[in-house]
C-alpha cells in the first residue's frame, strides 16, 4: 500500500475518488469534481493506492491566519474498510503535515458515528465543542482536534 499527495489535476481520477466518495458517503457530505481540484490546488489530498487502485482518500484545507488543517473528508471503498487503511491515511498525513510546519488538526464528526469515534479518539483526537444543527435540523456534530506538533 502506497501513500501519495495529489498534486495533478487529473479528470480520470477525479473521478474515481468522487466515486469513492459517493459510495462513503451516500450523497451527503462527499466531495464532487468542483470542491476535488479546488482542495488538490489549495489544499492537500492524500491517498492510498494498491497498485492502480484508489483505497483510501483524505482531504484537508488550511485553516487561514493559523498552523491548522481541517480534515475536510476521508473515505474508503466498502471492501477495504475495517482493515486499518483509515488509519494509515491519517496518521501518514499527520507526519506529512507537521513536516511543513502545521501544528494542530481538525474535523467534524457525526456523533452517531461510532466506528469514526473510536478511530479518531484513539488517534488523540479530543472533543472541543458540540456543533448542534451544524448541516441542518438534526444533523448535529463534534468539533474535534489534535496538535501534531
Amino acid at each position: 500500500m502506497e501513500f501519495r499527495e495529489l498534486h495533478d489535476v487529473d479528470l480520470t481520477l477525479m473521478n474515481k475518488i468522487v466515486e469513492i466518495e459517493e459510495e462513503a458517503f451516500e450523497g451527503n457530505g462527499n466531495v464532487d469534481l468542483w470542491i476535488l481540484k479546488a482542495l488538490i490546488r489549495y489544499g492537500k489530498v492524500f491517498v492510498l493506492v494498491e497498485g492502480d487502485e484508489i483505497i483510501t482518500i483524505a482531504e484537508y484545507m488550511q485553516v487561514l491566519g493559523k498552523d491548522e488543517v481541517f480534515l475536510y473528508g476521508i473515505s474508503t471503498r466498502k471492501k477495504y474498510r475495517n482493515c486499518g487503511n483509515a488509519r494509515k491515511i491519517m496518521e501518514e498525513s499527520e507526519k506529512y503535515l507537521k513536516r511543513l510546519g502545521y501544528k494542530e488538526v481538525g474535523l467534524t464528526v457525526d456523533p452517531n458515528n461510532n466506528i469514526a469515534m473510536k478511530l479518531y479518539k484513539d488517534l488523540g483526537y479530543r472533543i472541543e465543542e458540540y456543533q448542534e444543527d451544524e448541516y441542518g435540523k438534526g444533523i448535529h456534530r463534534y468539533l474535534m482536534k489534535k496538535v501534531i506538533i
